[in-house]
């Protein structure tokens, strides 16, 4: 079958899309591309027609999904650190100094700030996103110690502490605040008291856990993934993929070929999974050092991004390569699909929309 290539010249900077034509109706074009003033090191989130990034001067910028252009810019003054979080109209965000923003979704107005005593910069630092659920809004310190906020005006409500450091962003499902810990456990918090409920293990630290279907999904640094049903706490699988796993579990709903978890190793390897039974499907090699943003699943394709800037777009049956796209940087955040477009940002300071 005969391959296209198109070629785009953008900023004096040349971007390059290979085609190889699959069974989805995303085609691979370039829709905009909106140049922000520093590297976008944040993952990408969409709502109202918005799409929502941040760079790595502390700005979120806020940009009309239709047309690429700013409908609102937020002046910040850290580095913007994993996913902004949508809720009740509010965008919130947290940056690296520990400060944690609540802005207005239409018009980027602020809303309420948490921002760290001075004194205690180190060990406030974040290092990863919020998640929000239960009127409140939940995020993790270097200290060890996951904080919850009031959605409403961004008190503090209670602390969770683990001991150790935590380096991945807590995740709200099924009235349950899921937590991926260093010390090689995940845990379910309690949102209402803070305290623990149950959990898992594994043999290294533990990336943000994932839901789906009443089972929550985590990886590890150990190169596990497993399955553990939540109603009864019952392990259901348990899989070594052979590399230390650096991204959170991607649940693919309604695949082709059965559904499918992927992840993402510290060897730039993207691995497939059966949701079922755990068992290896396929493995892909971007051969681009270790995968950050974690894979995202939508219309029988897997999009993956790489630290050397390259897009890899895969077809989520059996790991063949249907598109590539080169950006001038590297791809450290997770990217957005959304009304058949994905949002990609790279640190050449450029959110893309490919359609």
């Amino acid at each position: 079958m005969k391959r296209l290539t198109s070629v785009f010249f953008l900023t004096a900077l040349w971007i390059v899309i290979f085609h190889v034509p699959s069974v989805s109706a995303w085609s691979g074009k370039l829709g905009w591309t909106y140049e922000a003033e520093y590297p976008i090191g944040s993952s990408v989130a969409v709502a109202e027609g918005l799409v929502l990034a941040g760079d790595n001067a502390g700005n979120l910028h806020a940009v009309h999904a239709a047309s690429g252009k700013a409908a609102w810019i937020y002046r910040g003054s850290n580095s913007v650190v994993g996913q902004p979080t949508i809720l009740d109209q509010k965008v919130i965000f947290a940056q690296a100094d520990g400060t944690i923003t609540a802005l207005s979704l239409s018009k980027g107005t602020l809303l309420w700030k948490y921002a760290p005593p001075e004194e205690s910069y180190a060990a406030d630092t974040v290092v990863d996103g919020t998640t929000a659920g239960d009127g409140k809004v939940f995020f993790v310190k270097g200290d060890g110690q996951m904080v919850a906020l009031s959605a409403e005006n961004g008190k503090m409500l209670w602390t969770y502490g683990t001991g150790q450091e935590l380096r991945s962003a807590p995740y709200f499902s099924e009235g349950i605040v899921f937590l991926g810990e260093q010390r090689g456990v995940f845990s379910a918090v309690n949102p209402k008291t803070g305290k623990r409920d149950w959990g898992g293990g594994a043999g290294g630290a533990i990336n943000t856990p994932m839901t789906e279907g009443g089972c929550v999904y985590f990886s590890s640094w150990d190169g596990s993934v497993q399955s553990v049903k939540i109603k009864g706490v019952i392990p259901q699988w348990k899989t070594d993929v052979g590399d230390p796993v650096t991204t959170p579990p991607s649940v693919e709903r309604g695949g082709a070929g059965g559904e499918k978890i992927f992840v993402g190793t510290a060897n730039g390897k993207v691995a497939a999974l059966s949701k079922a039974d755990g068992s290896m499907i396929w493995s892909f090699d971007t051969q681009g050092g270790t995968v950050v943003g974690t894979p995202i699943a939508a219309e029988g394709l897997v999009f993956i991004g790489g630290g050397q800037g390259t897009l890899f777009v895969l077809d989520a049956k059996d790991g063949a390569v249907r598109f590539t796209f080169s950006t001038g940087g590297g791809i450290n955040g997770t990217p957005a699909f959304s009304g058949g477009v994905l949002f990609l940002g790279s640190t050449d300071g450029n959110l893309y929309a490919i359609r």
